[in-house]
């Protein structure tokens, strides 16, 4: 028990190192815009409190205004007309007593203190008004209860002159509150707009440097893997891009591991294949050397088309091995600088029983001394793989032009025959995998793999192929870097 306690902690990670681990651990995406969102509406509703405040100052102002100083401005001036006719109507009764006038006075008194009255309710913001208003309305009831004691006109006078300062001065105050409440409210609009406006460019600045970098990675990555390339994915932004980018480099190793079995078993199955197919050919070829005894003419035929077919069996499983190892990019290649003479007169050699049989002749033209960089093995492969193809397609007794030329900085191979070419529509699509122009009445004539191998070859050593059709007759080219880079 001692010693598995003791081995625990180099097996699992302390709890401190799982606390550092889930500090340095980058937040959810969805939890950052969540995070984003909350500071959002908590700002928004801040700068939006602000300005409700604002408007309502500017609301309250304006009501002050239209339902306080202006109704007590119109009020006031009707008490004014009233106090001067009542002292009209007192004066006159001074002058002609018993006439009624004083009478008159009276109630145009009356009224206006009935008019001070009707102010008081909407005076209980204003207690200094509603005293000045007071103090008149006592001032009216002292001289209509006693008819021996004057009228104390200065007093009232005075209190009118009150009422329109406080008036004036209400009229300042609500207006420099409203002023300034207003102008609060458009700074405050205008910055809500500025911030919304900023707050949308920097999150959506944001969101594509957390999003576009890591997503253009992954594409990338993906666009290898679809091409049969080896691609590494960096596990960078948020857990779920960081997630995805693991899932495909999981996704790649097991791809990679599913494909070295694949190419094992090709391996081990060719390996069965090749063995019993070198024997049979090598026991077809010893009957044709009449060895155990002459053939007559069937005999021989026969024993000739088994060999051949053998022999293109040979070459279509080695096909398949190739076309699988460059798939899996498992070829070696072994980059040199050699001379391309030496390589075409060993072609020839190899080729020359092969084109007899069609009694076809090649013709080599090596029309330069420089060097080229390259794999003799796969350079060889792809030069034989240009010319079986001549072989097959030509036509009897026609020539095959091998030709080789320096252009710039490279190596120019052209292998010529003599046939009937191929579609134009299909210069490209020969390139493909297991397609093969077709023939009526011909039945096919190979795996289709040696066009594709060979541009897999060339691309992998820094050059480039074409086809193109010539009159009469095709053209298969292909360049490669030469040795000393020099034009």
């Amino acid at each position: 028990m001692q010693d598995i306690q003791a081995s625990l902690p180099s097996s699992f990670p302390s709890t401190a190192t799982v606390a550092a681990t889930r500090e340095r651990r980058p937040s959810s995406l969805l939890r950052r815009v969540l995070w984003v969102a909350l500071a959002v509406f908590l700002a928004v509703s801040a700068i939006s409190a602000l300005a409700l405040q604002a408007v309502r100052t500017l609301q309250e102002s304006s009501d002050t205004l239209l339902q306080v100083a202006i109704p007590l401005q119109r009020d006031i001036l009707r008490i004014e007309a009233l106090q001067q006719q009542a002292e009209f109507y007192l004066r006159l009764g001074a002058l002609l007593p018993g006439q009624g006038y004083r009478k008159i006075s009276n109630d145009l008194l009356q009224k206006e203190q009935e008019q001070l009255a009707g102010l008081l309710p909407q005076l209980d913001q204003h207690p200094q008004i509603a005293a000045v208003v007071r103090n008149m309305q006592a001032q009216l009831q002292s001289f209509s209860t006693s008819a021996a004691k004057p009228l104390q006109q200065e007093q009232l006078d005075t209190g009118l002159q009150q009422l329109r300062t406080l008036l004036q001065q209400l009229f300042q105050k609500e207006a420099a509150r409203a002023a300034l409440a207003r102008q609060h409210a458009t700074w405050l609009i205008l910055a809500l707009v500025f911030f919304s406006a900023m707050l949308a460019i920097v999150v959506t600045w944001r969101v594509k440097v957390s999003l576009s970098r890591p997503l253009a990675t992954i594409r990338a990555a993906l666009e290898d893997i679809a091409s049969g390339k080896s691609a590494q994915v960096a596990e960078v932004g948020p857990p779920e891009l960081r997630a995805i980018a693991n899932s495909i480099t999981l996704m790649q190793e097991r791809l990679e591991e599913e494909e070295k079995l694949r190419h094992l078993f090709l391996s081990q199955i060719s390996h069965e294949l090749k063995t019993p197919l070198a024997s049979a050919r090598s026991g077809a070829e010893l009957l044709l050397s009449e060895r155990f005894g002459a053939l007559d003419t069937r005999q021989r035929e026969i024993l000739e088309i088994i060999t051949r077919q053998m022999q293109e069996l040979f070459i279509a499983i080695q096909e398949m091995l190739d076309l699988h190892a460059l798939r899996a990019r498992s070829l070696d290649y072994q980059i040199e600088t050699l001379a391309p003479e030496t390589l075409l007169h060993e072609l020839e050699r190899r080729f020359r029983s092969l084109l007899e049989q069609k009694k076809q002749r090649l013709q080599i033209a090596c029309r330069s001394q420089r060097a080229v960089r390259a794999d003799p093995q796969r350079l060889a492969q792809i030069l034989s793989n240009l010319l079986t193809n001549a072989y097959k397609y030509a036509p009897a007794e026609s020539l095959v032009e091998l030709t080789v030329d320096a252009e710039g900085n490279e190596i120019h191979f052209a292998v010529r025959d003599y046939g009937k070419g191929i579609p134009e529509s299909m210069l490209e699509k020969v390139f493909e995998e297991f397609f093969q122009v077709p023939e009526k009445g011909a039945l096919s004539k190979g795996t289709g793999l040696g066009l594709p191998i060979a541009r897999e070859l060339v691309e992998a050593q820094g050059g480039r192929i074409r086809l193109r059709n010539v009159c009469p007759g095709l053209v298969a080219e292909f360049w490669l870097p030469a040795a000393d880079g020099n034009a």
